[in-house]
């Protein structure tokens, strides 16, 4: 059995202690899933995770479908302006592989 293997797509900041980090999961038992990982910092410990919600396929899908694909359409003309403004980025993907003891 193998085991899986993550890759962190995005980071995204709310603070200097606080971020949403989103992973794509792949096992090549089981297929790929997505998590969304709520994370804080601690100078102690470094960044550890809050909270994970786990998305499977389908639910990625549609929250893509929820929130539109960032070009111009009807369903992001529902969102206000500032939904669709990206700051600069700070931080680079990178690919992470944790295997279990």
């Amino acid at each position: 059995m193998s085991s899986p293997s993550e890759t962190i797509l995005s980071s995204i900041p709310s603070s200097e202690t606080e971020r949403l980090v989103v992973v794509l999961i792949h096992s090549p038992d089981q297929g790929s899933r997505m998590e969304l990982r709520q994370q804080s910092f601690s100078k102690g410990i470094g960044w550890f995770t809050q909270s994970t919600v786990h998305l499977e396929p389908s639910q990625v899908a549609a929250l893509r479908n929820a929130l539109g694909t960032g070009n111009t359409g009807q369903r992001t003309s529902r969102l206000p302006r500032e939904f669709s403004t990206l700051s600069p980025a700070t931080w680079e993907p990178k690919v992470v592989r944790a295997d279990s003891a």
